[in-house]
């Protein structure tokens, strides 16, 4: 018997158009470690994809039981992501898997989305969508959004390119809902996201269109057109009544996420070693200034009793009870944000992690509006 016959993927080997090796050299990146997230990592770790790295913030509850694959009733209260790239590791030992409990859009450098092949998303959040969707457009990279209710679910294919975007194809309601979570200083509403009735059923059939639109793509430089969905196609499925359909996704001409960041500098410095006025220095870039990408919320500052609280935290992270002053109990504290810095500028001296920001960011220095991108942690390798 051939050698390759008796491997874990012999019934691969006998596939003309498989490449086994694309699949061990792959990178993917799954955004969502939920019910559709937990299908898709487990194809994902049968098919033999050789670097996984898993993504969620979120602790494993009772609901999940009946919709994901890889929880056991001994999880809750675990960390999604820990536990299913755990779960992952025993379904196939062979391939590399990462996880990182934390934010998409905070938490995950730039640079880590610059070195996958392809992100899938499994997100029950619109703000989530929206922070990978420009992450990979950034970048230059596809990705897959997956999205389920009882009954029906969808899945669009992004190229990182072309076309359009998840941002495009927001529409006024989706984007009311959105900003619905946030007061009109910036603060986080407290009040959690509505629960969408889903069921183990529609997350496997949607997962397995998401792997095996990841296979197409992965497939599609060997000497094959990618099959399956074109950019900026959606697919929708539906099981009660049985429907299918394919649409095409307009590109917005006014969608502000079309930005790609290129040429990339990197810099080995991690961000727990540089200061603010240290990366210019060293950039020799001293009269220039550090774009954040996002509202620091720095201070807290009631204007009744004049009480003062330092935060550091992005703003999208901070919540409503913040403005309840602890000294005066009344809701007057007001938000002092910013989003660039000079060298001689406040928290100047502050490292770049105490300002939020990641191993493997990519920053933009902007020199009288000329903008150059620099990636921070050297190149990333899982």
């Amino acid at each position: 018997m051939p050698p390759e016959y008796a491997s874990r993927y012999a019934r691969h080997h006998l596939i003309d158009w498989w490449d086994q090796g694309r699949l061990t050299g792959a990178r993917i990146l799954v955004a969502g470690a939920g019910a559709l997230g937990n299908e898709v990592i487990k194809l994902l770790a049968l098919l033999g994809v050789g670097h996984l790295l898993i993504v969620d913030f979120d602790r494993v509850e009772v609901s999940n039981l009946t919709r994901s694959v890889l929880f056991r009733e001994g999880d809750i209260g675990a960390e999604k992501a820990r536990t299913a790239a755990e779960r992952a590791r025993e379904i196939n030992p062979e391939i590399e898997i990462d996880y990182l409990v934390g934010d998409l859009e905070f938490d995950v450098g730039l640079g880590v989305y610059r070195k996958m092949d392809v992100v899938i998303g499994g997100l029950d959040s619109i703000d989530a969508r929206l922070a990978l969707n420009r992450a990979c457009l950034r970048m230059g990279v596809p990705w897959l959004n997956g999205g389920i209710e009882a009954t029906l679910g969808e899945v669009s294919y992004f190229d990182g390119r072309e076309g359009a975007c998840f941002e495009c194809a927001m529409s006024p309601e989706m984007w009311a809902r959105r900003n619905q979570r946030f007061s009109c200083g910036g603060l986080r509403a407290e009040a959690e996201e509505a629960k969408v009735p889903t069921t183990a059923t529609v997350a496997s059939l949607i997962a397995s269109y998401l792997v095996n639109e990841a296979l197409c793509l992965l497939h599609v430089d060997s000497g094959r057109n990618k099959e399956g969905l074109a950019a900026s196609q959606k697919l929708y499925l539906m099981l009660k009544p049985y429907g299918f359909y394919i649409y095409d996704l307009p590109r917005n001409p006014e969608c502000l996420a079309h930005e790609r960041w290129e040429p990339i500098a990197i810099l080995t410095e991690r961000p727990q070693e540089l200061t603010v006025t240290a990366l210019l220095q060293r950039l020799d870039a001293r009269e220039s200034a550090l774009e954040l990408g996002f509202d620091l919320l720095t201070v807290m500052r009631c204007h009744r009793c004049g009480q003062e609280e330092s935060i550091f935290r992005p703003l999208e992270r901070c919540g409503l009870t913040l403005t309840e002053c602890p000294r005066c109990h009344a809701a007057t504290r007001l938000p002092e944000t910013l989003c660039r810095l000079e060298a001689d500028s406040d928290y100047a001296d502050y490292t770049l992690a105490q300002l939020g920001i990641p191993d493997y960011q990519v920053v933009t220095i902007n020199t009288a509006g000329e903008r150059r991108h620099v990636q921070l942690s050297g190149e990333y390798a899982p």
